[in-house]
Parts: structure tokens; sequence; C-alpha cells
């Protein structure tokens, strides 16, 4: 009798546990698609910022034809009107890496090869970029002073300052923008990084 009691009492045991494993696995794959949710949701978000600030850039190209800065010489608009459409280019090559599509059922390993990739295009851009942006803010300041005239000069000189200004404004948010965009990189990599490692 205390047998079949203790038989009973197993069978019933094993079925706790059973069912116990089976709302740990539905809370774990409830969990693992809540944070690629949240993975593809800051990978939207930094697409997003990238995209507003290639719209940005791409509406103040036809500006630098405009009158206002018919002081440069052609050469130097063309450059860098050039610089600019490269730079929208290559961002949108870069976005290319950020697919969201693949983060709910993809393979989360291709991912973060994509992503690193995404990191390792941004560092190869200030590579080029940097260097560009130190020849030409002489070449600007050169365009600017080179102008006759004393009014001119004053106006001109004027322009420069506020240009200088809003340049280092511009580049402090940029650089704030870049470094968000990378930090919620880093951040969807380290969660693909914990969900490999809870898998195997």
């Amino acid at each position: 009798m205390e047998e079949q009691f203790n038989i009973a009492e197993l069978n019933e045991m094993k079925e706790q546990i059973s069912l116990l494993r089976r709302k740990l696995e539905k809370e774990t794959i409830v969990n693992e698609k809540l944070i690629r949710t949240s993975m593809r949701d800051k990978l939207k978000a930094v697409k997003l910022r990238s995209y507003i600030l290639c719209a940005i850039v791409l509406i103040s190209c036809p500006v630098w034809t405009t009158p206002i800065f018919n002081f440069h010489s052609p050469w130097f608009i063309g450059v860098t009107i050039a610089f600019l459409l490269i730079a929208v280019v290559y961002e949108i090559y870069c976005n290319q890496l950020l697919s969201t599509q693949n983060y709910i059922t993809g393979s989360l390993v291709d991912e973060a090869r994509k992503l690193n990739r995404y990191k390792q295009l941004g560092r190869q851009w200030h590579w080029f970029s940097i260097p560009f942006l130190c020849i030409w803010l002489p070449w600007f300041v050169y365009e600017v002073t080179s102008m006759g005239g004393f009014f001119v000069k004053n106006i001109l000189i004027g322009g420069l300052i506020g240009g200088l200004i809003g340049g280092t404004i511009g580049g402090i948010i940029g650089w704030h923008i870049y470094k968000k965009g990378q930090n919620a990189v880093n951040e969807v990599i380290d969660q693909i990084e914990e969900l490999t490692e809870e898998k195997e």
C-alpha cells in the first residue's frame, strides 16, 4: 500500500516537473523574442537617425550652389559637394549591414558579424573624413579671407566666425550621434553574445 502511494506520489512529482519544464521553455522563448525585438528596435533607431542626417546633408548640397556662397571658388564648392555626397553614399552602404528583418527569426551570429563590420566601416570612415576636414577647413578660411574690400572682408570674417562656431557645434552633435549609434550597436552585440552563450 505504501509502495503504491510512493509510486503515485512519484508520478505526480514527475508530472509537476514536466509541467514546470514546459513553462520554463515557454518563458525562455518569450524572453528571447522580447530581447530580439529590443535589438531590432535599437537598430531601427540607429538607422532612422542616420537617414535623417543623410537627408539634411542632401538638402544642404544645393545650398552650396546658391548666391550666398558665390564668393567661393567653383573647385571649393565642387569638392565640398562631392565630399558630402560620398558621405551620404557611404552611410547608406553601411546601413545595409543593419538589416532589422532578421532579428526575430534569423541567425544572431550572422547579425553579430554584420554589426562588427558596421563598426569597422565607421572607424574606417574617420581615417578618410578627418584628414579631409583638416585640409578643407584651412581651404575654407583661405576662401573667405581672400575676398577684397574692407566691408566685404568684415562680413566674410563674421561669416567665417559664425561658420566655425556652427561647424564646432555641428561636429559635437555629430560625434554625439555617432557615439550614441555605436553604443546601441555595442549593446545589441552584447545581447547577441548573451543569447548565444545561453543556448550553448
